[in-house]
């Protein structure tokens, strides 16, 4: 089992397998309740909601439901326990979902939905109203906020040859590289970008070969907005990605906003981690 996780999703597996005792194996369940625990990012936002609808002991309460010894415990290379035969086939699907989503580490919404659709206890646990929550701000791509007042671009930023903005040559190359590696859900923003005065595009290049781009204020022409970004698959993990976030902030930066919206950010943790970007907050009445 060959899966790169998030740091986020690091930090959930090594808290579930802090939880299981000596007769235990990891079971899904133990993984839910460490993610509720992790308390960063969509998970402390979980968590803040299971707080208000169940109380501050719902983790302890939640835990009542361990499995006390597991029959069949398996290994797996990315577990240090023993694991439950249920949570193999929760990384396998959770996987697929990364695959699905042309992602290359799986992170804290692909494991919820593994999670969700293996772990019956969690649906006992919950109402439907608290699992259509979860589903919503776990599971799904989140919009995400940029502070810009103290916003500073690296300097990496201006020694980045391969980093240009978009001309209108490049719009066929671009739309079949849209179409090849990210599906027609993005044509429309990106020809947004190319129907301005000044391009909202920033490419990265090799040689001739357009290895990535992210626009800015071409989701249906909303004013101080950023995405969607997509690098090709073979060029990632090289900080293609962020020097391609840090032009178009920069762009933005210029233009006055006190705030950036960042579209429907899938990669939560390293928006994070690159511009200092928070969730904006799902607010549910009880």
């Amino acid at each position: 089992m060959d899966i790169v996780f998030t740091d986020r999703v690091n930090r959930i597996l090594e808290m579930a397998t802090d939880k299981v005792d000596v007769h235990q194996a990891l079971t899904p369940l133990h993984l839910f309740l460490a993610m509720c625990e992790e308390n960063s990012g969509v998970c402390g936002e979980l968590s803040s909601y299971l707080i208000k609808q169940y109380g501050f002991s719902f983790l302890h309460d939640f835990s009542k439901n361990l499995q006390p010894f597991h029959p069949a415990p398996i290994t797996l290379p990315c577990c240090s326990v023993p694991v439950s035969p249920e949570v193999e086939t929760l990384f396998t699907y959770a996987a697929g979902r990364m695959h699905r989503y042309n992602q290359i580490r799986l992170n804290e919404g692909h494991l919820m939905q593994a999670i969700l659709k293996f772990e019956p206890t969690v649906h006992s646990l919950l109402t439907e109203n608290d699992i259509a929550f979860v589903e919503k701000s776990v599971c799904a791509s989140r919009d995400m906020l940029v502070a810009m007042d103290h916003y500073r671009s690296p300097d990496s930023v201006g020694e980045s040859s391969y980093i240009r903005r978009a001309i209108s040559t490049d719009l066929p190359a671009l739309m079949e590289l849209v179409e090849e590696q990210f599906g027609s859900g993005w044509i429309e923003t990106v020809q947004n970008g190319f129907n301005k005065d000044e391009i909202s595009i920033f490419l990265a290049k090799d040689n001739d070969r357009i290895i990535g781009f992210a626009c800015y204020e071409s989701f249906e022409n909303k004013k101080g907005t950023f995405g969607p970004m997509g690098v090709v698959k073979g060029e990632r993990t090289k900080g293609i990605g962020a020097l391609l976030l840090h032009h178009s902030l920069s762009e933005l930066k210029k233009k006055d906003y006190r705030y950036v919206v960042i579209e429907g950010a899938g990669p939560i943790e390293f928006y994070e981690k690159e511009c200092k970007a928070v969730l904006i907050p799902i607010y549910e009445s009880r």
